[in-house]
């Protein structure tokens, strides 16, 4: 496939058509007089499946949808062979994930700003979450309609009802909207979703964008690097079908690969921690010791249950009339299991008294495999749920550094999974919240057999050591690139990369930690900010054209 003619130069070249790729992509070229160049390394713009939430399940073993990132755990879990999906293709992971619509907790936010700057704080967030969401229900005060990303409330069903009235019992008490007060108590789960669809940011962003003759959107694009001159980014080098082409940018770079794949271009360009790079053989263009630092993800692990109920994705898939009964509800009503990614309900508790604030997640979907991606044979064959639980909060740090000076060898991920003891105790404490709540009356009448870990494994011990075994990513990292005011963070609190000019990381890279469970809609209203952000940089100037010519020759 040939790649479509480019310009020498543009006003901006944004590198990742994800969620925050597409936002800036279509926010920046809202402005006429500016040229936007959008570079996605995946080719797909996604299919059927993609936009059908209960698709979420094929288009995670699809290759040409996702990165499949090889996982090193090096502390606690080093035993164990793991492996991070994300998205590939226009939309990025907003294309291939659970669709939850979680914005965090608004103490997190502030807490952002202690580090970053009283611009990050959740008065100031909350405007631009906001903006980006058109909520279907009648929305509270702090709620919006008539933004591009739809929000619904996931369909009622008989285990999630159960489920609420257990975590009621066992003192959660049930909560409305998680996203309008603070996330404390048990709920429905709200969907990145309209009309019973996928709403992401590749296809409510960027699909009204493409039509703009000043955007220039090339799939199938993999850069290799940020070209630098002076102490200022000045373009990028990239591949398409094994030719190598160099693109300037006149105003501005900006990275928006992701908690991964930011900090390894930011490597392979020089930028890093000096020993990483030398190793390598690389050139150090600045020297910013985090670059790679500070990784962060949740770590969940599930129980299984058994249940009489016919209302589940195991009972469909193994009962053909309970799936063309669902297909039908779809098809003609966007409603039933296939307008879910099977989760369906949360529960945000503490993991002991002395919490101020919830930092447990406990969630249940109406699926249940051996796997964290379920496939063929590893499905549970009989009707059944999962409920999970993970801490919001991990003390645990991990790393993401380049291998190689070879742009096309994935970088080494280390997630530092559970490596620091306080976040053993709160996964703990989560795996005996749902024991708890399983326990009470509402749900012991729907549950028949605990599948896994089953009953047997009860001691303290032997919970964690499941855990441990079969416990596996929430496909949430953050931080690798951080923001702070402070001179060792790897980005300002405007996504400037410290020491570089002209150069900008706007991804979940640059979230310092985790403002509470999901990370996509956080990560929306980051790009939506950096949109403004970057706009005002350059306020009323028009392109200078003729930098535009010289970086060009």
């Amino acid at each position: 496939m040939s790649v479509p003619p480019i310009a020498a130069a543009y006003d901006y070249v944004v590198v990742g058509m994800g969620t925050a790729g597409a936002i800036l992509a279509s926010r920046l070229s809202e402005e006429s007089a500016v040229s936007v160049l959008a570079l996605e390394a995946g080719e797909s713009d996604g299919g059927l499946w993609e936009s059908i939430p209960l698709g979420v399940g094929r288009t995670l073993t699809d290759d040409r949808r996702v990165w499949r990132q090889p996982v090193h755990p090096t502390g606690y879990l080093k035993d164990r062979v793991m492996e991070w999906a994300s998205g590939r293709g226009i939309g990025g992971s907003a294309s291939v994930n659970g669709m939850l619509f979680v914005r965090g907790h608004p103490a997190l936010y502030d807490r952002w700003a202690q580090s970053a700057g009283d611009d990050w704080n959740y008065d100031h967030c909350l405007p631009y979450f906001q903006r980006l969401e058109d909520c279907d229900f009648d929305a509270g005060r702090h709620r919006s309609q008539g933004g591009p990303i739809g929000v619904q409330r996931v369909e009622a069903d008989p285990v999630s009802e159960a489920f609420l009235a257990a975590c009621a019992s066992a003192g959660v008490q049930r909560g409305a909207d998680y996203n309008d007060a603070l996330p404390d108590g048990a709920f429905y789960l709200q969907l990145s979703a309209r009309r019973g669809l996928r709403s992401g940011a590749g296809t409510a962003y960027l699909g009204p964008a493409r039509g703009r003759s000043n955007l220039h959107l090339i799939k199938g694009g993999t850069v290799t690097r940020v070209l630098t001159a002076q102490g200022r980014a000045n373009g990028v080098e990239f591949l398409h079908d094994g030719r190598l082409y160099t693109v300037k940018a006149a105003r501005e770079v900006i990275l928006c690969a992701g908690a991964v794949r930011s900090p390894q271009l930011l490597e392979l360009s020089g930028i890093g921690r000096p020993a990483v790079l030398a190793r390598h053989g690389i050139g150090l263009v600045q020297a910013i010791d985090q670059v790679g630092e500070n990784l962060q993800d949740h770590f969940m692990a599930r129980m299984s249950f058994q249940t009489p109920l016919r209302g589940t994705v195991n009972y469909m898939l193994s009962h053909w009339t309970a799936a063309a009964r669902e297909l039908a509800r779809f098809a003609f009503q966007r409603r039933g299991l296939f307008a879910t990614t099977t989760l369906k309900s949360t529960a945000f508790v503490r993991s002991d008294l002395e919490q101020t604030l919830p930092d447990l997640r406990i969630q249940l979907g109406l699926l249940s495999s051996e796997g964290r991606i379920p496939k063929g044979s590893g499905i549970d064959s009989v009707s059944s749920f999962h409920i999970g639980a993970y801490g919001l909060y991990p003390k645990s740090r991990g790393s993401v550094h380049i291998e190689s000076g070879e742009p096309g060898r994935p970088p080494r991920v280390d997630p530092g999974y559970l490596d620091d003891e306080s976040d053993r105790h709160v996964l703990l404490a989560g795996m005996q919240w749902i024991r708890r709540i399983s326990a009470q009356e509402s749900m012991t009448t729907i549950i028949t057999k605990e599948l896994r870990p089953g009953p047997d494994v009860s001691t303290s011990e032997a919970l964690l050591e499941y855990a441990a075994a079969t416990g596996d990513t929430c496909w949430h990292p953050v931080g690798t690139c951080r923001m702070g005011a402070d001179a060792a963070s790897v980005v300002d609190p405007a996504c400037r990369v410290r020491g570089v000019s002209h150069l900008r990381v706007v991804d979940a890279s640059v979230i310092p930690f985790l403002t509470s469970s999901n990370t996509n809609v956080p990560v929306m209203m980051l790009a939506e900010r950096a949109a403004d952000l970057i706009r005002n940089t350059w306020g009323s100037k028009q392109p200078d054209r003729q930098r535009a010519e010289e970086l060009a020759s």
